[in-house]
């Protein structure tokens, strides 16, 4: 069986917000993997879980990227 699927199956998972939110409360949502990379691919861009790859693109303090 798939570690990803035994996780998801197991009392490790945990639901990504609590049962009970506050109105106007900041709130993060567990992560819970769903995928991973291969260690290789994981290596190269800093993480093994696709859903925190969010690759740094610099803009200038107008919102565009920095190049134009």
């Amino acid at each position: 069986m798939d570690v990803i699927k035994e996780l998801q199956n197991s009392d490790f998972f945990i639901k990504p917000l609590p049962e009970k939110t506050v109105i106007a409360m900041a709130y993060v949502p567990f992560q819970n993997a769903v995928k991973l990379y291969s260690p290789e691919h994981g290596i190269q861009t800093g993480t093994m879980f696709p859903e925190l790859n969010k690759p740094f693109m610099a803009c200038d303090k107008d919102g565009g990227n920095s190049d134009d």
